[in-house]
């Protein structure tokens, strides 16, 4: 049996901690039924499985994150949900598959998600210099992009980030994606596409080129979750006819190869850092309690707010942060069990 194969069982809690449905929003259960079918085992397994065996050392890891979710009252911030946990993953995948991270982010959320990386323990740097930090061996460090608004200019921007840094993964996190019509909607089916980077570019030209692609969701209106359209167009408000006229629904239509659900996306982002750190028996690389409670406390000083209470105060979509730090907690403490059950 494949070694990678025993982890199934670990996977299993993880997708459960993940999925747990502690905001009570009702949608996630829907969801993550529909996502499991399409994956072969516990989806977080076939993510960290796929990271590890097609990451090489030095290769850049894309991970698109940030929504500028209240354009009107603030457009200069974004929601709590998303860069926290691609801080968290970026580090994981550093230090795990010694790969190059580049956050890919709107131009507003730049500075604001550079302070994130910084409670992480990661220094931002420019794409070039990612390299010495893994022949050295020193510094953790991550690159963070602005990317464009106009899909034209997306579109070129995603050619040359692909010409000139080659990734071998894409990974997108609580990211707003388009439907059919090109519109990207919030979860009222409001139309919200002039405030966002338009982020497809990036995963329709990494499926061009085989490049594996990912999605992490909570919602359905979410970059990846065009593998499950069909269910949200049913089973989700505004799923198939939105409030905005384009007539699309806020079911996106660009797919990935692996859809992960999340009760909160950043709950996703812990579960994978989780399992990358149990495959490559790496301890140092989980979601440490402490970590995240340096990263959401960061989220204060940089001005990101919760998206459901509406408020700066380090919460993430409606859950304190004592409960953020609980899941990741929770998951931490299932990986070490395991690897002391299992040396």
């Amino acid at each position: 049996m494949d070694k990678l194969e025993g982890f199934r069982p670990l996977a299993a809690r993880l997708d459960q901690l993940m999925n747990l449905d502690i905001v009570c929003r009702g949608a996630i259960e829907i969801l993550y039924d529909a996502a499991a079918k399409q994956q072969d085992g516990p989806m977080v397994w076939a993510a960290a499985k796929s990271l590890v065996q097609r990451v090489m050392p030095g290769d850049a890891v894309f991970i698109a994150t940030g929504w500028v979710d209240q354009p009107l009252v603030d457009p200069g911030h974004g929601e709590t949900d998303g860069p926290p946990g691609a801080v968290t993953l970026a580090r994981a995948l550093r230090m795990t598959c010694k790969a190059r991270p580049i956050i890919l982010t709107d131009a507003c959320l730049v500075e604001a998600t550079a302070r994130l990386a910084r409670a992480a323990g990661l220094q931002r740097v420019e794409p070039e210099h990612l390299q010495y930090s893994i022949e050295m061996n020193k510094l953790l460090t991550v690159s963070i992009l602005p990317f464009p608004e106009d899909w034209g200019e997306a579109q070129k921007e995603a050619n040359r980030l692909f010409r000139e840094l080659s990734p071998a993964a894409c990974i997108a996190i609580e990211r707003g994606g388009m439907n059919d019509q090109g519109i990207i909607h919030n979860m009222a089916g409001k139309d919200t596409s002039t405030t966002q980077a338009k982020m497809d570019a990036i995963f329709q030209q990494a499926r061009a080129a085989g490049v594996l692609t990912m999605g992490i969701g909570d919602g359905g209106n979410e970059i990846g979750m065009a593998n499950i359209a069909d269910c949200i167009r049913s089973a989700i408000p505004f799923g198939e006819k939105c409030a905005c006229g384009c007539g699309g629904g806020i079911a996106p239509a660009t797919p990935v190869d692996i859809l992960m659900t999340a009760t909160i996306s950043n709950w996703g982002c812990y579960g994978l850092a989780a399992m990358l750190g149990a495959l490559t028996n790496m301890p140092e690389a989980l979601p440490d309690p402490e970590r995240e409670q340096r990263i959401l406390k960061a989220t204060i000083s940089a001005g990101f707010h919760d998206a459901i209470y509406g408020e700066i105060c380090g919460s993430v979509d409606g859950a304190a942060m004592p409960v953020q730090l609980a899941v990741a907690q929770l998951m931490e403490e299932a990986v070490l069990q395991y690897m002391k059950r299992n040396p």
